[in-house]
Protein backbone atom coordinates (compact mmCIF):
# COMPACT_ATOMS: atom_id res chain seq x y z
CA UNK A 1 0.00 0.00 0.00
CA UNK A 2 1.44 3.15 -1.00
CA UNK A 3 2.02 6.26 1.88
CA UNK A 4 -1.18 7.93 -0.40
CA UNK A 5 -3.58 4.92 0.06
CA UNK A 6 -2.05 4.81 3.65
CA UNK A 7 -3.12 8.59 3.79
CA UNK A 8 -6.74 8.05 2.92
CA UNK A 9 -7.37 5.01 5.17
CA UNK A 10 -5.63 7.37 8.39
CA UNK A 11 -8.29 9.97 7.23
CA UNK A 12 -11.09 7.39 7.60
CA UNK A 13 -9.56 5.82 10.80
CA UNK A 14 -9.93 9.57 12.11
CA UNK A 15 -13.03 10.31 11.10
CA UNK A 16 -14.51 7.17 12.67
CA UNK A 17 -12.74 7.62 15.87
CA UNK A 18 -14.09 11.05 16.29
CA UNK A 19 -17.76 9.39 16.03
CA UNK A 20 -17.00 7.01 17.75
CA UNK A 21 -16.17 9.21 20.72
CA UNK A 22 -18.81 11.93 20.43
CA UNK A 23 -21.81 9.77 19.02
CA UNK A 24 -24.34 7.62 21.09
CA UNK A 25 -22.28 4.27 22.02
CA UNK A 26 -24.83 2.71 24.49
CA UNK A 27 -28.15 2.95 25.79
CA UNK A 28 -29.51 2.08 29.11
CA UNK A 29 -32.85 0.94 29.71
CA UNK A 30 -33.56 0.72 33.15
CA UNK A 31 -36.08 -1.64 34.28
CA UNK A 32 -37.23 -2.39 37.75
CA UNK A 33 -38.77 -6.03 37.04
CA UNK A 34 -42.94 -6.08 38.00
CA UNK A 35 -43.40 -3.13 39.46
CA UNK A 36 -41.87 -1.21 36.58
CA UNK A 37 -45.26 -0.02 35.71
CA UNK A 38 -45.56 1.29 38.86
CA UNK A 39 -42.09 3.26 38.65
CA UNK A 40 -42.81 4.94 35.76
CA UNK A 41 -46.47 6.03 36.77
CA UNK A 42 -44.63 7.20 40.19
CA UNK A 43 -41.25 8.69 38.75
CA UNK A 44 -41.44 8.18 35.40
CA UNK A 45 -37.55 10.10 35.24
CA UNK A 46 -36.33 6.58 36.80
CA UNK A 47 -37.32 4.49 33.82
CA UNK A 48 -36.45 7.44 31.11
CA UNK A 49 -33.28 5.55 28.54
CA UNK A 50 -29.89 6.86 28.96
CA UNK A 51 -27.49 7.11 26.06
CA UNK A 52 -23.73 7.34 26.55
CA UNK A 53 -21.42 8.46 24.38
CA UNK A 54 -17.52 7.33 25.44
CA UNK A 55 -16.91 11.22 25.76
CA UNK A 56 -20.18 10.96 27.95
CA UNK A 57 -19.30 8.33 30.12
CA UNK A 58 -15.51 9.43 30.64
CA UNK A 59 -16.75 12.76 31.92
CA UNK A 60 -19.34 11.08 34.02
CA UNK A 61 -16.79 8.96 35.45
CA UNK A 62 -14.94 12.05 36.69
CA UNK A 63 -18.18 13.69 38.02
CA UNK A 64 -18.71 10.42 40.11
CA UNK A 65 -15.54 10.33 41.69
CA UNK A 66 -14.26 7.16 39.45
CA UNK A 67 -11.29 9.49 38.96
CA UNK A 68 -8.76 6.49 38.58
CA UNK A 69 -10.78 4.35 36.17
CA UNK A 70 -11.75 7.81 34.27
CA UNK A 71 -8.19 8.49 33.56
CA UNK A 72 -7.83 5.46 32.24
CA UNK A 73 -10.26 4.83 29.93
CA UNK A 74 -9.71 8.70 28.91
CA UNK A 75 -6.05 7.14 28.23
CA UNK A 76 -6.53 4.29 25.98
CA UNK A 77 -10.06 5.66 24.40
CA UNK A 78 -9.34 9.35 23.63
CA UNK A 79 -5.83 10.06 24.34
CA UNK A 80 -3.42 6.61 22.98
CA UNK A 81 -5.51 6.04 19.86
CA UNK A 82 -5.38 10.09 18.63
CA UNK A 83 -1.64 10.00 19.07
CA UNK A 84 -1.46 6.34 17.70
CA UNK A 85 -3.31 7.95 14.70
CA UNK A 86 -0.64 10.97 14.37
CA UNK A 87 2.62 8.69 14.53
CA UNK A 88 1.10 6.86 11.69
CA UNK A 89 0.29 9.67 9.72
CA UNK A 90 4.07 10.84 10.18
CA UNK A 91 5.35 7.90 9.55
CA UNK A 92 3.20 8.17 6.15
CA UNK A 93 4.73 11.14 5.11
CA UNK A 94 8.17 10.43 6.22
CA UNK A 95 7.67 7.13 3.45
CA UNK A 96 6.46 9.45 0.87
CA UNK A 97 9.51 11.75 1.00
CA UNK A 98 12.11 8.13 0.66
CA UNK A 99 12.81 7.97 4.75
CA UNK A 100 11.82 5.09 7.36
CA UNK A 101 9.06 5.10 9.61
CA UNK A 102 11.25 6.69 12.72
CA UNK A 103 11.16 5.10 16.06
CA UNK A 104 8.02 6.62 17.37
CA UNK A 105 6.34 3.24 14.96
CA UNK A 106 7.94 1.01 16.91
CA UNK A 107 6.70 2.44 20.12
CA UNK A 108 3.09 2.45 19.15
CA UNK A 109 3.78 -0.77 17.46
CA UNK A 110 4.71 -1.87 21.08
CA UNK A 111 1.36 -0.19 22.86
CA UNK A 112 -0.83 -1.19 20.29
CA UNK A 113 -2.40 -3.54 22.34
CA UNK A 114 -3.79 -1.29 24.93
CA UNK A 115 -5.57 0.48 22.42
CA UNK A 116 -7.84 -2.80 23.04
CA UNK A 117 -8.33 -1.83 26.83
CA UNK A 118 -11.01 0.53 25.49
CA UNK A 119 -12.95 -2.05 23.74
CA UNK A 120 -12.53 -4.41 26.99
CA UNK A 121 -13.50 -1.64 29.28
CA UNK A 122 -17.00 -1.12 27.11
CA UNK A 123 -17.62 -5.03 26.97
CA UNK A 124 -17.17 -5.48 30.50
CA UNK A 125 -19.73 -2.36 30.90
CA UNK A 126 -22.19 -3.60 29.12
CA UNK A 127 -21.98 -7.18 30.39
CA UNK A 128 -22.00 -5.50 34.12
CA UNK A 129 -25.20 -3.67 33.25
CA UNK A 130 -26.93 -6.47 31.32
CA UNK A 131 -26.52 -8.43 34.55
CA UNK A 132 -28.80 -5.95 36.87
CA UNK A 133 -31.68 -7.22 38.11
CA UNK A 134 -35.30 -6.07 36.90
CA UNK A 135 -34.66 -6.52 33.20
CA UNK A 136 -32.74 -3.48 32.39
CA UNK A 137 -30.98 -4.12 29.13
CA UNK A 138 -28.08 -2.30 27.27
CA UNK A 139 -28.24 -1.59 23.52
CA UNK A 140 -25.56 -0.99 21.75
CA UNK A 141 -25.38 2.10 19.40
CA UNK A 142 -23.85 3.07 16.45
CA UNK A 143 -20.99 4.80 17.90
CA UNK A 144 -19.37 1.93 19.23
CA UNK A 145 -19.40 -0.02 16.11
CA UNK A 146 -17.73 3.21 14.68
CA UNK A 147 -14.96 3.11 17.72
CA UNK A 148 -14.37 -0.37 17.02
CA UNK A 149 -14.29 0.11 13.04
CA UNK A 150 -11.74 2.84 13.53
CA UNK A 151 -9.40 0.52 16.23
CA UNK A 152 -9.84 -2.51 13.43
CA UNK A 153 -8.51 -0.20 10.85
CA UNK A 154 -5.80 1.41 12.71
CA UNK A 155 -4.50 -2.27 12.78
CA UNK A 156 -4.25 -2.79 9.60
CA UNK A 157 -2.76 0.39 9.15
CA UNK A 158 0.14 -0.36 11.44
CA UNK A 159 0.92 -3.77 9.60
CA UNK A 160 1.38 -2.28 6.20
CA UNK A 161 3.81 0.79 7.94
CA UNK A 162 4.95 -1.89 9.99
CA UNK A 163 6.30 -4.05 6.77
CA UNK A 164 4.59 -7.11 8.75
CA UNK A 165 2.02 -7.66 5.89
CA UNK A 166 4.52 -7.73 3.38
CA UNK A 167 7.49 -9.43 5.36
CA UNK A 168 3.84 -12.18 6.64
CA UNK A 169 3.21 -12.23 2.42
CA UNK A 170 6.88 -12.79 1.46
CA UNK A 171 8.09 -14.92 4.30
CA UNK A 172 10.78 -12.68 5.02
CA UNK A 173 11.45 -11.29 8.39
CA UNK A 174 11.35 -7.19 9.26
CA UNK A 175 14.33 -7.35 12.24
Amino acid sequence: MNPRQLQVCLGVAAVLLGLGLFAPCMTLHPAFGDITPLVRLLKPDLTAPTTYSIIEGIHSMFDEGSIFIGVVVLLFSVVFPIWKLSVYFMATARRACGLGNGASVRWVNQLGKWSMLDVFVLAVLVVAIKGLPGGSRVAIEWGAAAFCASVLLSIYISLHISGRRNSVASGATED
